[in-house]
């Protein structure tokens, strides 16, 4: 009973170890970025203090008597840190910011503030955390004699299954319902629930179990033997453990390139690594004992281990297909978004589990092996110590030389190939009989295997750029101009159907059309660009966070007002890439004036310390990880700190793939802190101009076809004028406070990163913003009465437009205005009436036929004529347009409720409010009179 309870309590410590590091990555990340090495420098303080605690508890092991109650206390330190985690992290970030990063001229000296300070606030946590495993296994061990390989593989699989538990806890349940905070300070009460009573057991079990300390057999470590066993099994121990992380590190990114590089996909790839290293212990839990040679059960784990994580090499691009399968299976809802991350933790399953099954015996084997070689309790800290240390060379080493370097390919390979190596070391080393076959033939075939996999191992480029996590489609007409797996992505540009894609993870995040047209994309990298320009008559400074394809400050570049422009990218191939895009962003790369930073963007603001007069925020999609964060109040408080006073944002935001509630979270994070705002539509873009001055003036003042460079590129994109973008105006704050304010969404924040936990899903389901659209088209004009009308006025009807919706809409229901004016003056000159548009024909028809037309054939009519013009034209023409209507209809027969559907259509023209309420107040009553249909268009 007492053992399994124990083993019960370890699982639950398990579940904490994992939720704080979990969310201590995402407290740091928010002050060190999420750059390469901000995502290193996470990783080496997490685990480098659970070396030292590990290393400490195992020479305390031998110096202490009651273990686990030891191991309680520190179970109750670490949740009492855990309850005060979050406040105390507050207080740090704003003495940070607000006195000691300010007080600093120097970016490195803040870089290394950044750095220390960051290891000072979670070591202490992470050195307790790494003392636990060796506490509670000798602990455990001194107290429950017998079966002692049994039982420490038990315990380490307790844990470790915890662990895995704990990282889909965190990730898909505590922080959505609790956010950062609460999801810290779950992970406290367990650990303060796990040290009670494991304290309390101790204290009710004592006097029956409590046994005289273990005394290390020091005379056996200084024999021959015994230090061969004692450097030789910790150096196994380390260098597995740097095998292990490279295999981490490379499958993470590449089955980031098959589920998507979300938040959630990254948890269930840890998840599924640590579940791998429990069931491991757990298979060998009842071996253990019997093993008569443990060295070679070491070899053999070892080498089918390496084996494996080599044969991943060919089995990954079927991953591909099969993700295809299930994306194209699967219905686009709530359940089919249950379905795919449930496939999707089964992929990396397939991928992982073979090698990480045997990693999680090797532990359990070698510390066994010092057990049964009497080298001492304390080794059990050293061996996990060295054990980590090794994870922590093995991270730095492949995010910083093997996969940026020498591609994914090259990292499983290397890893693979340091795992066979190692078995064959334990071999030569430890068998020195017994195992002549194995010595003659396991050499050979082991370097059959790596040299096969060097050969004939092919990562298909086409399928890694592909996106089958988005649509379940892989186009391979494609030509691939640009492949490198860079330390935060992987990053490939390749032509096809004319145009230059570049792809992040493989998601496009930028085309540019090489044929002489161009792309949806482009339009909305050029106006992200010209439209602050417009707005602010001088910019003098800028910068753009998010390179992109580099179109963005190339098109800002042409100002020649503009003296310097700061490009933030976080990620170097990113940069590489664009610069082969060609003439179409030319002036990224060779303009003085700008300049390319490779950094997270908020490290970079808070590190430099400058103002501008515009800053463009055009990341990629908020479901990517990391990205949500430049999409929340506490980056919005930032940018407004780094504007100059009359200083205006740029915020780009997307309607595909998204959901109104995701919209809504941001813009109730961006309206705390720039309260005036106005939103652009450019196809499925968003594009927001945003400002903390409630009065400034955010119209299109500038006349940007002054400059000649920016002049010829606009009208090569069809527009005319100054005017033709202010078609593209959709409204301002006082149309959408209103509006997100009515739906209980919460504000995405770093603390609780709403945007990040959801908009993931909205991809998967392919939602759409349709709220956005139905406003732009409503009927009603409440749009315009808000915004007092500011809808171009002097808009001419013509055949070449920008391939945007707003034009072609436009464009309609001022070519149905025309016409209504030719048809009251008789004067359609050389049209003819079949040429008119099929409203003003029947209009016309009716005043020319009034006795054979109905007022329900009308009223079809009618409804048709202002869909397709109240919402593009201003109210002086729609005054126009029902005169002219009123006349032509003047001679039909009509009844009184006609007349009174005709007064509300009247007032819709009109934008009287006073009619339009009194008219819809009579009127309802008569809803089961009327055809649906006739209400749903007003």
């Amino acid at each position: 009973m007492y053992l399994s309870l124990y083993y019960l309590l370890f699982f639950f410590s398990g579940i904490a170890g994992l939720v704080y590091e979990s969310i201590w990555s995402h407290y740091l990340k928010l002050f060190l970025g999420h750059a390469a090495y901000s995502q290193t420098l996470v990783l080496v303080i997490y685990m480098g203090g659970m070396a030292l605690g590990a290393w400490a508890g195992g020479l305390l092991i031998k110096k202490v008597k009651n273990l686990l109650l030891y191991y309680a206390g520190i179970e109750i330190i670490l949740g009492i840190a855990a309850l005060f985690f979050h406040d105390l992290f507050q207080v740090y970030l704003s003495f940070s910011y607000d006195t000691v990063i300010p007080s600093i001229d120097n970016p490195l000296i803040i870089l290394c503030y950044k750095w220390v300070s960051s290891s000072i606030l979670i070591l202490p946590q992470s050195i307790l955390l790494g003392a636990t495993f060796p506490c509670m296994a000798a602990g455990f061990i001194r107290n429950f004699p017998g079966s002692d390989g049994y039982k420490i593989a038990f315990l380490y699989f307790t844990n470790t299954i915890g662990a895995a538990l704990g990282v889909l806890l965190s990730g898909f349940f505590l922080v959505d319902r609790v956010g950062l905070r609460g999801t810290v300070i779950t992970g406290g009460l367990i650990d303060i629930f796990v040290g009670v009573t494991i304290a309390g057991l101790h204290y009710s079990t004592k006097k029956t179990n409590e046994l005289p300390l273990h005394k290390p057999l020091v005379q056996q470590k200084n024999s021959i033997q015994g230090k061969e066993y004692y450097r030789s099994l910790l150096f196994v121990s380390a260098v597995t453990a740097v095998a292990s992380f490279m295999y981490e590190i490379g499958w993470i990114r590449m089955l980031s390139l098959v589920l998507g590089s979300s938040t959630h996909s990254f948890e269930l790839m840890l998840s599924a690594f640590i579940l791998g290293m429990a069931l491991g212990s757990f298979f060998i839990r009842k071996q253990i004992d019997r093993l008569v040679d443990i060295p070679v059960a070491l070899v053999i784990a070892q080498v089918v281990m390496g084996s494996c994580a080599l044969l991943t090499i060919f089995t990954y691009g079927h991953m591909f297909n099969l993700m295809k399968f299930i994306i194209n299976a699967l219905s686009k809802n709530d359940q089919g978004y249950l379905l795919f991350n449930v496939f999707s933790h089964a992929i990396c399953l397939l991928i992982m589990l073979p090698s990480t099954v045997c990693a999680g015996m090797v532990l359990p084997l070698i510390i066994h092996l010092f057990y049964k070689n009497n080298l001492g309790e304390e080794t059990i800290g050293k061996v996990y110590a060295v054990n980590t240390l090794g994870a922590i060379a093995g991270v730095i080493v492949a995010v910083w030389v093997l996969m940026p370097v020498f591609g994914l390919k090259l990292l499983i390979i290397t890893g693979g190939s340091i795992d066979i190596a190692l078995g064959l070391f334990i071999l030569f080393k430890f068998k020195k009989s017994g195992t002549a076959k194995l010595k003659k033939y396991l050499p050979a075939l082991s370097a059959v295997a790596v040299s096969f996999t060097l050969v004939f191992g092919k990562f298909d480029p086409v399928l890694v750029c592909s996106g089958v996590f988005r649509n379940g489609t892989i186009y391979k007409n494609k030509k691939m101009l640009y492949c490198k797996d860079g330390k935060t992505a992987s990053v490939s540009l390749f032509r096809s159907r004319g145009n230059l894609v570049l792809t992040t993870n493989g998601k496009p995040d930028a085309s540019v059309n090489v044929r002489g047209g161009l792309s949806g994309d482009e339009y909305t990298m050029a106006l992200v660009a010209v439209l602050p320009l417009a707005v602010i008559k001088e910019s003098v400074s800028a910068a753009v966070i998010g390179m992109g394809s580099g179109m963005t400050a190339h098109y800002m570049l042409y100002d020649s007002t503009l003296k310097s422009l700061d490009v933030i990218e976080i990620e170097p191939a990113i940069v590489e890439a664009a610069k082969l895009i060609g003439d179409k962003v030319s002036n990224t790369f060779t303009d003085k004036r700008c300049h390319i930073y490779i950094d997270d963007a908020k490290t970079f603001f808070s590190a430099h310390n400058r103002k501008y007069d515009v800053i463009v925020s055009e990341p990629s999609n908020p479901w990517v990880s990391g990205v949500s964060g430049l999409f929340s109040e506490e980056f919005f408080a930032q940018m407004k700190k780094h504007l100059n006073k009359n200083g205006v944002l740029i915020q780009w935001f997307h309607k595909y793939e998204s959901d109104v509630s995701i919209l809504v979270s941001i813009f109730k994070s961006l309206q705390q802190h720039f309260p005036h705002y106005c939103m652009y539509m450019a196809g499925t873009d968003l594009i927001t101009i945003a400002t903390c001055d409630t009065s400034a003036d955010l119209s299109l003042k500038r006349d940007l076809f002054n400059i000649t460079p920016l002049a010829w590129n606009l009208r090569q994109m069809k527009f005319s004028s100054i005017e033709d973008l202010t078609i593209m105006q959709f409204a301002s704050e006082k149309l959408f406070n209103p509006l997100f304010n009515v739906y209980d969404f919460p504000p995405n924040s770093d603390y609780y990163p709403f945007v990040d936990l959801n908009a993931v899903k909205y991809r998967f389901t392919d939602e759409n913003i349709r709220v956005i659209d139905t406003l732009r088209k409503y009927i009603i004009p409440v749009r315009k009465i808000l915004e007092k009308d500011t809808i171009l006025k002097n808009y001419q009807v013509r055949e070449e437009l920008p391939d945007l919706n707003n034009f072609s809409d436009f464009n309609r229901a001022k070519t149905i205005y025309s016409h209504l004016l030719m048809i009251s003056s008789d004067s359609l000159g050389s049209m003819q009436p079949a040429d008119l548009s099929n409203e003003v024909i029947t209009i016309d028809y009716v005043s020319k036929n009034p006795r054979n037309v109905s007022f329900d054939q009308l009223f079809n009519t009618l409804g048709g004529l202002l869909e397709n013009t109240i919402p593009y034209l201003s109210a002086s023409e729609m005054r126009t347009l029902y005169q002219i209507v009123e006349k032509k209809i003047s001679s039909l027969e009509l009844t009184d409720d006609d007349r009174i559907w005709l007064k509300y259509i009247k007032a819709l023209c009109n934008y009287n409010m006073v009619d339009l309420q009194e008219t819809v107040r009579y009127l309802l009553p008569l809803e089961t009179d009327i055809e649906a249909n006739y209400l749903n268009q007003f």
